[in-house]
């Protein structure tokens, strides 16, 4: 059966305007996979499904909340049971979703960003994007050797935003209330300084208030324990993901900078600086793919 008008009308537009497209496509791809996204994170997975099929059909359904509310409209509708569907969502600070029916493909850290922006991937980007052979050009060494140093600083001057931002969240889930800070994809301006030589962070804890003064409160404590709960994580992969994407472009401008600096022959193959939205897309082909992901996709097809 159809949804109702009730239940169409408490669901938002974005849910309303990918539920129609998937039911007005059923009938004329019966047999492919329907592949819900949020917003942009296509770039990232549909080379990665395409390894496993090409009969799929990609559905735009905006944020995390907006892929769930498309999954609660269609999985208890009977005439699509038989239809394959996929449900593609970041993890965030969220704790992970038990298992769901229609199943649900959370990542395993915390959004698809996280998968761009480990070594293995900047060393794939040198040596593809900027043309430095890992075993001929000692350029190749010396910015992997920056990329770390830098990367673990950063890590270290966002460990307390990353700490804040968690405590938020848990509090959000926990009593249904709204956190009143809403996150652009980059850090806000001045709280950080990143260059080529090192990474300073400019900002405290009462700075965090200040920015958001809408923000729901945090106490010191649970600030404080946080902040030790994610000493001892990989922070890569635990960090919110947007801010770990915006780290890797800013170094990429910082390495032409300081390479036209000391007259190195140093080129990338793309404009700079990037988009994040541009750099998921152009080094999709480098990032991780978790051992999770190919299991899911392969389940869902068959």
């Amino acid at each position: 059966m159809s949804l109702s008008v009730e239940q169409l009308r408490n669901s938002t537009t974005r849910s309303v305007v990918a539920y129609t497209e998937f039911m007005n496509s059923t009938g004329k791809l019966p047999n492919h996979l329907f592949c819900f996204f949020e917003g942009k994170d296509n770039s990232y997975y549909v080379p990665r499904i395409k390894k496993h099929t090409n009969d799929f059909h990609p559905i735009k359904c905006g944020g995390r909340s907006k892929v769930l509310e498309i999954h609660d409209l269609i999985k208890n509708q009977d005439v699509y049971k038989r239809y394959k569907k996929a449900f593609f969502i970041d993890k965030d600070f969220n704790e992970a979703l038990p298992l769901q029916d229609p199943i649900i493909y959370e990542t395993p850290c915390y959004s698809i960003e996280n998968l761009y922006v480990s070594e293995g991937v900047f060393k794939q980007i040198l040596s593809n994007e900027f043309h430095l052979s890992e075993t001929t050009n000692v350029l190749h060494e010396k910015y992997l050797n920056l990329f770390k140093d830098r990367q673990n600083e950063f890590h270290r001057t966002v460990l307390m935003f990353n700490a804040w931002y968690a405590c938020m969240i848990s509090i959000r889930n926990k009593e249904s209330i709204l956190t009143g800070v809403q996150l652009e994809d980059k850090l806000p301006k001045g709280l950080i300084k990143i260059s080529i030589d090192e990474v300073i962070q400019n900002y405290v804890f009462q700075d965090l208030n200040d920015i958001f003064p809408n923000a729901t409160q945090i106490s010191q404590g649970d600030l404080d324990n946080k902040i030790l709960e994610f000493e001892d994580c990989d922070a890569s992969k635990t960090f919110r993901g947007k801010y770990e994407m915006e780290f890797l472009i800013k170094f990429i401008d910082c390495m032409l900078i300081n390479s036209k600096e000391n007259k190195e022959s140093l080129k990338f193959s793309f404009g700079s600086p990037l988009t994040n939205q541009q750099a998921i897309s152009i080094f999709s082909a480098y990032a991780e793919t978790p051992v999770c992901l190919d299991d899911y996709i392969k389940e869902v097809i068959n």
